[in-house]
């Protein structure tokens, strides 16, 4: 079978898209879906919409991340790197960045939807705006984190490619 057509091909294409489904959505949300709801509605309106982007990205961004775990352990295991390889070469420091960086990710994506986010919800309710502002700022170190991770990542793996 050429290498066109074969497996190997269409787990580097799943991982690539995994890839591009993840920080075009990363980038999408942060610097068009977010300030647009924030300038059209003021700083706290535009909650509903964004929750609305949020959850349906939500989605496609979770099985975006999964495929590239899982597509990404499939292309290490295709290509012999093991533990060893991963800890004592300059190309296995990379990759070994690469998934720490995607497993801190996903438990910053977690963190911001399972905990900050409707902890805001909460404290809105409960008219608290110190908390509010503290939890939007927690939301927005997460943001960050996970859009700067997201790029170091892409870095990396294009740093991989002779």
């Amino acid at each position: 079978m050429n290498d066109l057509w074969d497996i190997w091909t269409l787990v580097r294409f799943l991982h690539v898209l995994g890839v591009a489904v993840w920080l075009g959505g990363m980038i999408f949300l942060g610097v068009v879906a977010v300030p647009i709801a924030r300038a059209t509605e003021g700083p706290n309106g535009g909650r509903a919409l964004i929750a609305r982007v949020g959850q349906r990205f939500g989605m496609l961004g979770g099985i975006a991340w999964v495929t590239i775990l899982v597509s990404g352990g499939l292309l290490l295991q295709h290509r012999n790197v093991d533990m060893d390889k991963l800890t004592s070469t300059d190309y296995g420091h990379r990759l070994l960045a690469k998934i720490i960086l995607l497993l801190l990710m996903g438990f910053a994506v977690v963190v911001h939807s399972m905990w900050q986010g409707p902890k805001v919800r909460q404290l809105e309710e409960a008219e608290d705006a110190d908390g509010v502002k503290r939890m939007k700022m927690i939301g927005g170190m997460l943001d960050a984190f996970v859009l700067v991770a997201t790029l170091v990542a892409l870095w990396l793996a294009t740093s991989l490619i002779p």
